[in-house]
């Protein structure tokens, strides 16, 4: 059995036993080698979409990008190998709220609950997931009737700042203007 360390390398599990904190950021690093190694693509940008949040880091040759500055962990500065991770507060279950004719996505969310307070399960919050599902992108979650009373119009407004989120994040992360290829992966993605 191995375990993977924040930087993408393996360790056996003794290594892990004596060095449990190399494990603390190897979730969004499963994440980027996964989808590198699933999509065959070693250079990318990897979308990691969950519940509450979307993880954006890096892949070049098949390793997720270290971050060039100290990672603070719990108010702890850390001095480890660490991916290059930017986290924004969208996911499936980030609640999607109109106010004066303004459209937000998040940052709060039901991720946790969604398939008890989400409209399309039946629920009285409007979130990304219902979005998704009103617009016609996604055809397998929850009864589709449930968010068919959601204006259309608000749905496309939501659909266009989840997207503007996400570019935004996608933007942060490059370290070049040009174009980046980018590969989904995640429940909410």
């Amino acid at each position: 059995v191995y375990l993977s360390q924040n930087d993408g390398t393996l360790m056996s599990m003794d290594f892990a036993r004596r060095y449990p904190i190399l494990t603390s950021a190897c979730g969004p690093t499963n994440s980027i080698r996964g989808a590198s190694y699933l999509s065959k693509m070693e250079n990318a940008a990897i979308i990691d979409v969950g519940g509450t949040t979307t993880d954006v880091g890096i892949v070049q040759k098949g390793f997720p990008r270290e971050s060039s500055v100290a990672v603070t962990i719990g108010g702890v500065r850390t001095n480890f190998r660490m991916p290059d991770i930017i986290s924004i507060g969208l996911g499936g279950g980030s609640i999607v709220r109109e106010v004066d004719g303004q459209v937000t996505v998040g940052p709060d969310s039901v991720g946790y609950e969604i398939t008890k307070r989400a409209k399309v399960f039946g629920g009285d919050v409007l979130t990304a997931t219902d979005v998704a599902v009103r617009c016609g992108l996604v055809k397998d979650v929850g009864d589709p009737a449930l968010v068919a009373d959601v204006d259309a119009g608000l749905a496309e407004r939501a659909l266009a700042k989840i997207a503007a989120l996400v570019e935004d994040a996608i933007d942060h992360m490059k370290v070049s203007s040009g174009d980046v290829d980018v590969v989904w992966v995640g429940g909410g993605s």
